[in-house]
């Protein structure tokens, strides 16, 4: 195993089992989360149940020795559990974090427990399937002092590490421009509208490559390169296969320190250029025929570019006395010892825990991941340029409304006293924005009104 996959104990930490449930342990993502859970037994790591939206959906359970629960509620109440991965389609995120903090909540209220033992959840990627709902789920979250990782994987990876030490480094930038591909083909059956668990996938707001697929290299923009997105224009086509929901797309980012980067992609095109072809670090994709690395990413600096992920950076040597177009560029070529960013995201997300571990990708941050793809679908329907920050304002401040609206009326709701929407200066770029609300105390225990609309049986 990878060194970084290690599950190291923190100084005045207590070693014990990490018990650990699934939520959502299909074929595509969930059941890989599992193996990974499994993989860190040894390591005093316990995958202790999964929850399916069938009790007829036995397969994980059956495979892994675990119980099967349909409820995600009565799973966190009858469980004793540190951790959480939830992997449902994106639209039932919210709804089973908060199932989960409420029946931990719940347990520890009637087994007169001193605190919580539920630490942490992680939440696949996108982290919400809007802004609304993930504003919600992180301030359910941080209320109830449970810390979220959204699941963008790709941040483990050896590949996007090296990368980022790079394209930070002073003898880098600054950085000029960024372009990105994502471009296979996904076969006809993934978007089978007669099979209900996979028919969300031709649904506008829950699906799409760009809430799907593109928040992965939108984070990847982000991350590597350490700068945020201040402002999109995008244009997109549905034309193949004539769903509600995107299949082709070109997208032009701002960054915000001048820079501007651009994203081609498209779910209806066999091609060799897109993360998981051009790394193969997941096993299910074949190799790509030929032997040179093909490149989906392109950082483009003042002193030296880099073709990502053959790692290979391109700039004018020491002996070049004016550097431009008359000079001959050096090659500079670098390697990383592979790893599957999966298990090590697992043994990070146990760490956090166990250990109290900060998470590398906060529910915050994963907001703004969420923001850009948001203003990406948004400026392809107005055929503008759209602010992601706007954006998140807009959400908070609807949140903030709906939430006084149901104070009026009398209605349960999960949020905190003083309703705070905090979009901290360092995640967001431009400058904090506050919005509050006084809710009177009687309003503040929602669980027992919304438990069962998080069941996964109902779902």
């Amino acid at each position: 195993m990878a060194r970084s996959a290690q599950l190291a104990v923190l100084p005045g930490a207590m070693p014990s089992v990490c018990r650990v449930a699934v939520v959502g342990a299909g074929p595509l993502v969930g059941i890989h989360h599992c193996n990974a859970l499994r993989e860190l037994r040894e390591q005093g790591v316990e995958l202790a149940c999964v929850c399916q939206r069938e009790c007829t959906n036995k397969v994980a359970a059956e495979r892994f020795g675990v119980k099967l629960y349909t409820d995600a509620y009565e799973m966190a109440l009858a469980e004793s559990l540190d951790g959480v991965v939830i992997a449902t389609p994106t639209h039932l995120h919210f709804p089973m974090v908060s199932a989960c903090i409420a029946g931990a909540q719940d347990r520890q209220a009637n087994l007169n427990e001193p605190e919580m033992r539920l630490r942490a959840i992680l939440v696949e990627k996108p982290i919400c399937e809007n802004l609304q709902s993930a504003l919600k789920l992180v301030e359910t979250a941080e209320k109830a002092g449970v810390k979220v990782l959204v699941g963008h994987q790709r941040r483990y990876s050896a590949f996007v590490r090296r990368a980022r030490e790079l394209v930070t480094n002073s003898n880098f930038g600054p950085l000029r421009g960024v372009n990105a591909e994502f471009s296979l083909l996904k076969p006809d059956a993934y978007f089978s509208s007669d099979n209900p668990k996979s028919a969300w996938r031709c649904i506008k707001g829950t699906g799409g490559p760009v809430l799907i697929n593109l928040i992965h290299d939108v984070d990847l923009l982000r991350y590597i390169t350490g700068h945020e997105v201040v402002q999109v224009f995008a244009f997109t086509s549905s034309s193949a296969r004539e769903n509600s929901v995107e299949d082709t797309g070109a997208v032009t980012v701002v960054l915000d320190h001048g820079a501007v980067g651009t994203f081609l992609f498209s779910d209806a095109a066999p091609s060799p250029w897109s993360y998981e072809f051009t790394t193969l670090e997941n096993k299910k994709y074949p190799p790509v025929p030929g032997l040179e690395t093909k490149d989906c990413y392109h950082f483009l600096g003042a002193q030296r570019s880099l073709g990502f992920p053959s790692l290979r950076s391109y700039k004018y040597g020491q002996d070049v006395d004016v550097p431009g177009w008359d000079s001959p560029l050096t090659i500079e070529e670098t390697s990383v010892e592979r790893e599957d960013p999966l298990q090590v995201q697992m043994a990070h997300f146990v760490r956090v825990c166990m250990n109290g571990e900060s998470p590398e990708c906060t529910g915050r941050d994963g907001l703004q991941s969420l923001a850009v793809v948001t203003a990406i679908l948004r400026s392809a329907e107005t055929n503008s340029p759209v602010t992601p920050q706007d954006l998140l304002k807009h959400a908070a401040a609807a949140n903030l409304h709906s939430a006084a609206q149901e104070c009026s009326d009398g209605v349960l709701h999960p949020l905190p006293q003083s309703c705070c929407i905090r979009l901290s200066t360092d995640i967001f770029t431009e400058s904090t924005y506050e919005a509050s609300v006084t809710l009177s105390s009687a309003h503040l225990d929602s669980k027992k009104g919304s438990r069962h609309a998080a069941s996964l049986s109902h779902a």
